[in-house]
């Protein structure tokens, strides 16, 4: 059914035209009703309704009420000479009553065979990107799995574990997909809190640090989501492994402010960075997809512990 809207004019029309079109349209029924009523004798005005249902699958309201108009106007100077008004009063009142439901019908069925077409669009565009997304995240497990092999001395249940942990933060993030604009995007402050949850849970009983998130709301793509997901993953278990040695307390914050550039912080009060750190698969995954969102990265050591800021373009949504 969808397939008449190529035939159709696409909206907004301009006045001129919705109505121009609209009165030829009468025309030729008006025609067609006559030269009928000429060869048959029948005073019948239903040749006008396809009219007025055109003129209202074709423009809007106001063109099937203009086109009942011009047909009730016919209606009157046909039938009037044979009938004075109001003999026939009953009669207008009907055709122009039937007229302008019939208008509100075809107005009412145009707009929802818009509404089943753009539905298909955005079904058929969601595939495409669920397809492409697809792609680039089996992609992006691909080579951390390279880079993950290239680094000696680690078994392979723990290179096992480290993968995994890695794709259930890419599985995360699509429980907080939102639908804006035919976009999806994801609400960085519900999942950002919540990968910090998860990441507390799973420490739980083991190490008396505590994680906690501090985000402002802020909407991205799931494409820039998945990249800052993974990256918050490698900071704060970098931060677990190296900021609290022999079962220190303490506390890892992570923070998420946009305003002009959208700045995220992973900042614990353990020992600070000691040394230069060393470049594991953490590091060199989190390198690669800072330069995938355009941003930077820096580290520093502070009064109590470290920090580690990415700074990278306000995405619009």
């Amino acid at each position: 059914m969808e397939r008449l809207l190529y035939f159709l004019p696409a909206k907004p029309q301009p006045v001129w035209v919705r109505y121009a079109t609209t009165t030829v349209v009468m025309a030729f029924c008006i025609a067609v009703q006559t030269g009928l009523e000429n060869q048959t004798g029948f005073s019948g005005l239903f040749f006008l309704l396809p009219g007025i249902f055109a003129a209202g699958l074709m423009f809007d309201r106001g063109a099937s009420l203009y086109a009942t108009a011009l047909g009730t106007a016919f209606a009157y100077f046909t039938i009037s000479p044979a009938a004075p008004f109001p003999g026939y009063a009953a009669a207008y009142v009907l055709f122009a009553l039937s007229g302008a439901v019939i208008g509100l019908v075809a107005e009412a069925l145009r707009t929802e065979m818009e509404k089943f077409a753009r539905a298909e669009n955005a079904k058929a565009l969601l595939l495409m990107e669920l397809a492409h997304r697809t792609k680039n995240n089996l992609g992006m497990v691909s080579a951390m799995m390279r880079l993950q092999a290239k680094i000696p001395g680690i078994t392979a249940s723990e290179a096992l574990s480290e993968m995994a942990a890695r794709i259930q933060i890419m599985a995360q993030v699509y429980d907080h997909l939102t639908i804006r604009a035919d976009r999806k995007v994801v609400d960085a402050r519900q999942y950002l809190t919540e990968i910090c949850q998860h990441l507390a849970a799973s420490i739980s009983g083991t190490s008396p640090v505590a994680i906690k998130a501090d985000a402002e709301e802020l909407y991205i793509h799931s494409e820039q989501a998945v990249p800052i997901a993974i990256i918050v993953n490698e900071l704060v278990t970098n931060s677990l492994k190296y900021g609290f040695p022999e079962g220190r307390a303490g506390l890892i914050q992570v923070t998420l402010r946009a305003a002009d550039e959208v700045v995220l912080s992973v900042t614990d009060n353990g020992v600070g960075i000691l040394g230069e750190p060393s470049e594991g698969v953490g590091s060199r995954v989190v390198l690669l997809l800072v330069q995938q969102l355009g941003g930077t990265i820096t580290r520093e050591n502070i009064a109590s512990g470290c920090r580690v800021t990415l700074r990278m373009p306000k995405p619009s949504t």
